[in-house]
């Protein structure tokens, strides 16, 4: 398992360079949407680790094609000079009703089906390469449609998931969704996210996927439980941290995720489906 840190503002570069220079993170991944003014050669000799691109506004289901068609043309040129581990966006909602939502909202999954399959395949055929999709730290009860909603997307435009193992406790604890539905899903993926999750300040709370603290303890047993299907050839985990940005804090949580993935760990027996 390659173990990576999310790069999303230049003023944590200091930060991300020390966890390299430690050994802690083997990757960056790069939201890249916040880079695309620097100069590509600038950025492409940035880092001479292996680097994973992280989609954040894009916008693919709802923005318009010529916008689309603009930052497409922008990222497949740094696809092509800096060849990224993966190439990954988000399944949710920027808007509604033409308004911008303050926080991203999740889609209905039943209901938004169709489009969704239709620009995913524009979408990764603009980008010229497979995109793999976050899923949602859902709140409400429709999240337990999206394990197999994920399912049916990668079987008919052949995209991945870019699974969040938080996000599927966030949707746990908030609706019940099974951490065993996504056993599928886990087992078809190569790249993942995890991150510390937080309680919102209005009562009845909701887990937050907020990426401002520690790994919980329900997100470390979630990993360990099911240690073997993530950690396969070419795996890689991504900690994100875009708030608090303590370097013992950080250093822990890695540290802990290395041990947990190290050659020498002993995982528990998995049980798989029967194909």
């Amino acid at each position: 398992m390659k173990i990576g840190f999310n790069f999303t503002l230049g003023e944590t570069l200091p930060l991300v360079r020390s966890l390299l220079a430690s050994g802690r993170i083997d990757y960056v991944e790069l939201l890249i949407d916040n880079f695309l003014a620097i100069p590509e050669e600038e950025l492409a000799a940035g880092f001479d680790v292996p680097v994973g691109f992280h989609i954040m506004f894009s916008k693919f289901i709802e923005n318009d094609a010529v916008a689309l068609d603009s930052l497409a043309s922008r990222l497949r040129r740094l696809i092509d000079r800096m060849s990224p581990l993966y190439v990954s966006d988000h399944v949710a909602r920027f808007t509604h009703d033409g308004r911008q939502l303050y926080h991203l909202a999740e889609i209905d999954y039943a209901a938004d089906y169709g489009r969704v399959r239709e620009r995913v395949d524009w979408w990764q055929q603009r980008l010229g390469r497979r995109l793999f999709l976050e899923n949602y730290p859902s709140i409400l009860d429709g999240g337990h449609d999206a394990p197999a909603f994920f399912e049916r997307l990668c079987r008919d435009t052949g995209c991945g998931v870019l699974f969040d193992a938080s996000n599927a406790v966030c949707a746990h604890l908030n609706c019940g969704v099974p951490l065993e539905a996504w056993d599928g899903i886990i087992d078809a993926a190569s790249h993942f996210h995890t991150a510390g999750y937080n309680l919102s300040i209005l009562q009845p709370h909701l887990v937050l996927d907020t990426h401002d603290r520690a790994l919980s303890d329900a997100t470390m047993a979630f990993l360990e439980s099911r240690r073997e299907r993530f950690d396969t050839p070419g795996a890689t985990m991504t900690y994100e941290r875009d708030d608090n940005f303590d370097e013992l804090d950080i250093a822990s949580d890695l540290d802990r995720l290395r041990a947990l993935f190290a050659d020498d760990a002993v995982a528990p027996p998995v049980e798989r489906a029967a194909p």
